[in-house]
This record gives C-alpha cells, sequence and structure tokens, in this order.
C-alpha cells in the first residue's frame, strides 16, 4: 500500500512539472491542456481565444463575446531579447494549448499610464485557448470568412431594422391619414408639384430645396437656408431615391426609413439613432 501511494505521489509530482513551461523570456506558463504538434515558429499566426483577468477575477476582455478569434503573429527570432511581456510566451505554445500566463501590471502596461485603481504590483491573468496555428495565406481566408459572416451578420440587423421602419412608417401615414406611394425600397414619398422634362441620375448635381424632420415627435432638425448645391451620389440613400423619382421642378415629400437614412449611428446631436425622417424637398434644377 504504501509503495502504491509513492507511486501514486511521484506521478503526480511528475504531472505538476510537466504542467508548467517557460517561455524564453523566463515567464511561467500554467498548462491546462497539452496541444499537438511543434510550437509556433516565426512567421507563423495563433489563432486563439484570449481572456484577461485582474486581480480581483474580473474579466476585462473576452474575445469569443466579440465572435472573433484574437489572431497573434510570432515574431522572428531577433526580437526575442526585446521581449518583455506576454508576447514571448506565444513562442511556446501549441495547436489545442490551454494555458495561463499571470504577469505584473507594471510590466504588462510599461510606461503606459496604469489604469484606474490599478497598482503596478497587481497580478494581471492571460488565458489563451489555441484553435489553430498557420501562416499568413491561412490568416487570410480566416479574415474573409470573419467580414462574410460580419456582411451577412449586418444583412441581416438591416432587414430586421427596415420591418420595424416600415412598421412605423406605416402607421404614422395611416394616422396621418397620407396616401403616400411606396418604393420597392422601402422610401415613401408624395408628390405635392410635378415639374416636367427629365429625372436626375444618381451622378447628376442637384440643387434643392429641403427641411427635415424627425417622424416620431415633428422635430426640425435641418432646413436650407439657401438652395443646397451637391451631387447626388452624396447624400443619403434615401434623397438618392426620392431625387431620381423628380423631374425638374417638383416638389414632394419624402418618408425615410432609418436603413435609407443615417442607421444605428445617426448623426448627432440632431438625429438619434434608427430615426426615420421626413423631408419636404424641392428639385430646382440638375446638371449632368
Amino acid at each position: 500500500m504504501k509503495i502504491t501511494q509513492f507511486a501514486i505521489l511521484l506521478m503526480l509530482c511528475c504531472l505538476a512539472c510537466t504542467n508548467e513551461r517557460e517561455a524564453p523570456n523566463g515567464l511561467k506558463i500554467k498548462v491546462f491542456k497539452a496541444g499537438t504538434g511543434s510550437y509556433a515558429a516565426p512567421g507563423e499566426f495563433l489563432v486563439t481565444r484570449m481572456i484577461i483577468k485582474d486581480s480581483k477575477d474580473s474579466v476585462w476582455r473576452d474575445t469569443e463575446t466579440q465572435d472573433v478569434p484574437m489572431i497573434i503573429p510570432v515574431g522572428d527570432t531577433s526580437a526575442i531579447a526585446k521581449e518583455k511581456g506576454v508576447e514571448s510566451a506565444f513562442r511556446v505554445m501549441k495547436k489545442g494549448d490551454s494555458v495561463s500566463i499571470e504577469i505584473d501590471a507594471k510590466t504588462l502596461f510599461g510606461e503606459q499610464p496604469m489604469p484606474p485603481k490599478v497598482k503596478p504590483e497587481d497580478k494581471m491573468t492571460f488565458i489563451f485557448s489555441v484553435k489553430d496555428i498557420t501562416d499568413e495565406r491561412g490568416i487570410n481566408a480566416i479574415q474573409e470568412q470573419i467580414q462574410a459572416k460580419q456582411f451577412e451578420n449586418n444583412r441581416k440587423s438591416q432587414e430586421g431594422q427596415m420591418t420595424l421602419d416600415t412598421l412605423a412608417i406605416d402607421s404614422y401615414l395611416t394616422a396621418k391619414k397620407v396616401n403616400a406611394v411606396k418604393d420597392k425600397s422601402g422610401l415613401r414619398y408624395v408628390i405635392t408639384r410635378m415639374g416636367k422634362g427629365a429625372r436626375p441620375s444618381l451622378t447628376s448635381t442637384v440643387k434643392v430645396n429641403y427641411r427635415g424632420t424627425l417622424m416620431d415627435n415633428g422635430e426640425e432638425f435641418d432646413k436650407s437656408q439657401a438652395p443646397l448645391e451637391y451631387p447626388l451620389n452624396g447624400f443619403i440613400q434615401g434623397w438618392q431615391i426620392g431625387f431620381q423619382l423628380l423631374p425638374k421642378g417638383s416638389t414632394a415629400t419624402l418618408y425615410i426609413p432609418s436603413s435609407l437614412a443615417y442607421g444605428p449611428s445617426g448623426y448627432q446631436p440632431s438625429i438619434p439613432p434608427n430615426a426615420n425622417l421626413v423631408f419636404e424637398v424641392e428639385l430646382i434644377d440638375f446638371k449632368d
């Protein structure tokens, strides 16, 4: 029995030894799960999840919440002598690794100002889960996937906002008893005076008068003091679409959904995020 207990103790000691690595700069790395293959080589990239915690175990950052992996380049060996912080640890990581690194705030922030309530001796913890190790070609492929995913997310978000905008504009028009024409883009408009002749194109420079109000409260946020002359393709989408429907000399009211106006950012301080807008406009003239 004593031999068995000694053997178990010896095994645990050996495991403890193998559960720690040392970076070239002497930084200790705790290994929760060891990966396979070779360490990342200079010129390669670590594709990893990164979590940063402070001395109170509060999470400062978790890249997984952004749904985008942390991509870390491994520098040339000539930089090893200058590596004082966490960057040295990247040289002793493998695909599949789960590791943690503890470093004092003074070393981490260097000459940068210390964040509020953080002392130089406080310990910061980095946790890395290495999903892959790849080269520049692999990173380009990952970035293309990220961009495609972000584009799709933005498209779905815009579709969802357009649905909300449509409901809000329809309710507004019903309440005001306005019989507006609905363009396929989602723009609603009423031509109050029909001009004659050709209509401007997207590349035309238009000369216009306008008055803009917020649909939800009728507050005026802008009004032309003199005719504005500007390329049509430099305006918001709602104007680009609306003015191409108007012959020279026309006046109209445009009911513009937020997704064809200033979107989720708005135009501070006068136009809040996701604001539907009403523009009374006059197309005085245009030139190609």
